[in-house]
């Protein structure tokens, strides 16, 4: 027998062992799904909870305005590894409104209960949507209560709807103020021998400042100070219309407060009980006696009565979400994907008549990001246009810079009086490692036909390309301060003048001509219905179709339990910072190297 012959021998062995391997992990995929769909039908048979007494908002985790995981993958996970606090778990905003609505209207459902020790958080314009429908719910003539072992901020603004908060006799409200930081790396960058090229329009435009330089510009300061503190003051006035008790008192300046804890020796929850910020100190059990709980039923299994079924002959707001970083490709936890929105948007256009839509309503809450994505979607907002659809744009916690960019194709823009908004500028980042690869002893050197020609990360840019990348930044600067004047009839220097990478709350931004209305995600879709001039509507939620791959690894994700060392790990913001910026610099992919990306926004605790 030859040499070849045996080699071939050993691969079809090797190639056999390779098959029934991967055929063996097929099985076990399926056999997982299959568990998995018994599992979840078993646990619906078992796990009818009775809809009536007390309804529970244990919340866990965070409210964003679309998850993209599954209640059915979570309750999964808690059939497999028993249940566990998910401090991860994505809450989707407009389901946990839907569930108090109904509440609200259900006769089955006496009171409500707060308890939100294991909710991590959300912004200000989500609680304070969710806290307009725990105003109605106790406008029906329902109480709510509050208990808390440990109020964060998020959670003391939802607590202080409550007609009583309790406090646990160890616990404690730490509400302090709010905060926004940034990581510089400069220095990092330097010893790195890292060439940092720069290029951006804009006096404010922060976000490339964490990479020349090694703390915050005053420029940037001044722009974050302000709407900081006017987010601040929003805060305060919300918790003191609701506890019915002057803001300097709940929350007084710092050295009032640590004299006022001084007094009762340094005891959290005195010192709460003493500034009206709760109304009791008592145990989780006396809680129960006092306010007379006899069945609970948590908002997790509290169920959503059967829609009536949509027919094609009634009209339709279709409602098309653009939530997180704007990058090309398909939708992702914190990723609006424009490939899927683009897709959406195009399947709304050509069933316009089949579907009977007459409006959109696209909820924005995203930083911005790609300047090739976010064209795509205005883009294609653009065409929608040309079929007499009205556009309205909900904007959510923000709707920044790419945000913004694709907000100038609407009819209409609707801004919470806290949505972080504007940031209209432009910038590029392009590292170069000569300079790394020079220490340890490597060079690039060639010949090419144009100095434009010759660009590598392995060498310096050349004056030309220099020149060249401004003039592109210069150039995608002035469309975007033109969308944004045409779309608000204001002349390109008036825009340029609340340009320049400005950052604004609504209430600001109201001012300055950039949004049309102050309000909720209801006014927005109530405008969409004007525009459309229609009365009775069904509202259409636009869900990316996915690949089946995809949904089941998101599912996958969801399920995977994480330790509590783990969990708290994350939470830490300097931690989520360096991820997020992780993220998304892998996810930016724009062929210019473009990016109309507010970074410092998103990071306010």
């Amino acid at each position: 027998m030859s040499v070849l012959s045996v080699i071939k021998s050993i691969w079809k062995v090797i190639n056999l062992f390779r098959e029934i391997f991967l055929n063996l992990v097929f099985l076990v995929i399926i056999l997982l799904i299959f568990s998995g769909i018994a599992l979840i039908k078993e646990s619906q048979k078992q796990d009818i909870i009775p809809q009536y007494g007390t309804l529970v908002m244990d919340l866990e985790g965070v409210v964003v305005d679309n998850s993209l995981y599954s209640d059915e993958m979570y309750q999964l996970q808690n059939k497999i590894y028993g249940k566990r606090v998910n401090l991860s778990r994505e809450n989707s905003l407009f389901d946990l409104v839907q569930k108090i609505s109904q509440a609200t209207s259900d006769p089955n459902i006496n009171n409500m209960v707060l308890k939100l020790d294991n909710f991590v958080g959300a912004d200000m314009s989500t609680l304070q949507y969710i806290g307009k429908y725990l105003d109605k719910f106790k406008a029906a003539n329902k109480p709510i209560y509050a208990i808390g072992s440990n109020f964060n901020q998020s959670q003391y603004y939802l607590a202080s709807y409550a007609n009583k908060i309790y406090l646990t006799p160890l616990g404690a409200v730490n509400v302090f103020g709010l905060s926004a930081n940034n990581l510089y790396y400069k220095t990092l960058l330097d010893n790195l021998k890292i060439n940092t090229h720069v290029f951006r329009v804009g006096t404010y435009k922060s976000a490339i400042e964490p990479f020349i330089r090694d703390n915050m510009s005053d420029e940037a300061r001044s722009n974050a100070s302000r709407w900081l503190n006017l987010m601040w003051n929003n805060y305060l006035n919300d918790i003191s219309a609701e506890r019915k008790k002057a803001a300097t008192q709940l929350v007084p300046p710092a050295d009032k407060m640590l004299s006022e804890l001084k007094s009762v020796n340094g005891n959290m929850a005195q010192y709460a009980l003493a500034n009206g910020l709760i109304d009791a100190i008592t145990s989780e059990f006396d809680f129960e006696l006092d306010v007379k709980i006899k069945h609970k039923v948590s908002i997790y299994n509290y169920q959503l009565k059967d829609e009536v079924e949509e027919s094609n002959k009634e009209p339709k707001i279709a409602v098309v979400f653009v939530n997180g970083t704007i990058t090309d490709g398909a939708n992702n936890s914190n990723i609006a994907g424009s490939q899927d929105i683009v897709k959406q948007l195009r399947d709304i256009r050509k069933n316009l008549n089949k579907n009977n839509i007459q409006a959109v309503v696209l909820r924005v809450n995203s930083p911005g990001g790609s300047v090739d994505a976010s064209e795509a979607i205005r883009s294609e907002l653009e065409t929608l246009h040309r079929y007499q659809i009205p556009i309205v744009v909900s904007m959510g916690g923000m709707a920044a810079s790419g945000g913004y960019w694709i907000s100038t194709a609407s009819d209409y823009i609707v801004a919470s009086p806290n949505t972080i908004t504007g940031s209209i500028g432009i910038f590029g980042i392009i590292p170069t490692f000569e300079n790394s690869l020079s220490h340890i002893g490597v060079y690039n050197d060639g010949v090419s036909t144009s100095p434009l020609a010759n660009s590598s990360l392995t060498q310096s840019l050349s004056a030309e390309m220099e020149q060249f990348i401004q003039m592109n930044i210069d150039s995608g600067y002035s469309t975007f301060i033109s969308l944004v004047a045409k779309n608000r009839k204001m002349t390109m220097e008036q825009v340029d003048q609340i340009a320049q990478g400005q950052v604004w709350l609504g209430s600001e931004a109201s001012k300055n001509g950039l949004v049309d209305k102050l309000g909720d995600f209801d006014d927005a879709i109530d405008m969409a219905a004007t525009l459309a001039n229609i009365s009775d509507y069904q509202i259409d939620w636009q869900k990316p179709e996915g690949s089946w791959f995809n949904a089941l690894y998101s599912d996958m994700i969801a399920m995977m339990p994480k330790s509590t060392a783990e969990v708290f790990f994350e939470q830490i913001p300097e931690v989520k910072h360096i991820k997020q910026q992780i993220s998304v610099w892998d996810k930016f992919k724009d062929a210019q190297n473009r990016y109309i990306y507010c970074l410092n926004c998103a990071d306010i605790r």
